[in-house]
């Protein structure tokens, strides 16, 4: 009896290219063109078609620049999360300074150029794990998540109700049973919440260093060990605290560094 072989077709991340060098893309296109776990299913040079471009391609994966002239590619990642547009993503770029940021900016793995090939094989192939390898129960779950911490808050208030996105609050701290809500734009809001009660509304990116303070680890600049305490920080606008032992480590967990 003659054997019948049924022709499996691979699943592959359908991929968008970002960067405002069209030779990088090349490169980028070649180095994936024997790397048969992606597609690439569009590329752009220009930061302000970065949302056309993704919805046309409709990729799982974006190939992100973080240097895109007019733009940066954590200005480009907000845009399409102010569409509810949550790929995966991995950063490229020629300086390595921005890991801490785009570990914060929610990416999946950060490329240093000149991309090695391997490097890229793995990350990617890494990629199509995380994208095609949980169940249904587990994306479902993951996507939960990802539009919690990117929907806006609701606080009770004296005088009702005050809606706030999470990346605009820069740090919380207790004041009996209310709570002062100190946000990016160095303005303050006070919500008749005790802050036990408010944590419970805040997506995972926040953590309670103390019985008084939560901090928006996405702000996160420095935490030291020796001196037990941490740094956030956005524009010009810093604040340090103290960090009880118990805290550094998960601190670092957050952030990624362990």
């Amino acid at each position: 009896m003659m054997k019948q072989h049924a022709n499996h077709k691979i699943q592959k991340v359908r991929t968008l290219i970002v960067d405002d060098e069209p030779e990088a893309i090349n490169i980028l296109k070649m180095l994936a063109g024997d790397i048969e776990t992606i597609e690439i299913t569009g590329t752009t040079c220009d930061p302000d078609k970065v949302l056309s471009a993704y919805l046309k391609a409709t990729p799982d994966l974006l190939l992100l620049d973080i240097h895109l002239g007019t733009r940066t590619g954590f200005e480009v990642l907000q845009e399409l999360h102010e569409h509810k547009l949550y790929p995966l993503v991995i950063f490229t770029t020629a300086h390595d300074q921005y890991l801490l940021k785009a570990i914060r900016a929610g990416a999946f793995d950060y490329l240093l150029k000149p991309v090695d090939r391997d490097q890229l094989a793995e990350a990617l192939n890494k990629a199509k794990l995380q994208i095609f390898g949980h169940s249904l129960e587990s994306r479902i779950e993951l996507l939960e998540k990802s539009l919690k911490n990117h929907r806006k808050l609701s606080f009770s208030t004296r005088s009702g109700l005050i809606l706030i996105h999470p990346d605009e609050i820069f740090y919380l701290e207790a004041d009996a049973s209310y709570t002062e809500i100190y946000l990016t734009n160095e303005k303050r809001e006070i919500v008749s919440m005790n802050i036990g009660s408010v944590i419970e509304l805040l997506p995972e990116q926040f953590i309670r260093i103390s019985r008084s303070i939560i901090l928006n680890t996405h702000y996160l600049v420095k935490i030291s060990g020796t001196d037990m305490q941490c740094s956030i920080k956005v524009n010009s606008y810093e604040m340090k605290f103290k960090v009880p032992d118990r805290h550094i480590a998960e601190l670092r967990r957050l952030i990624g560094e362990i």
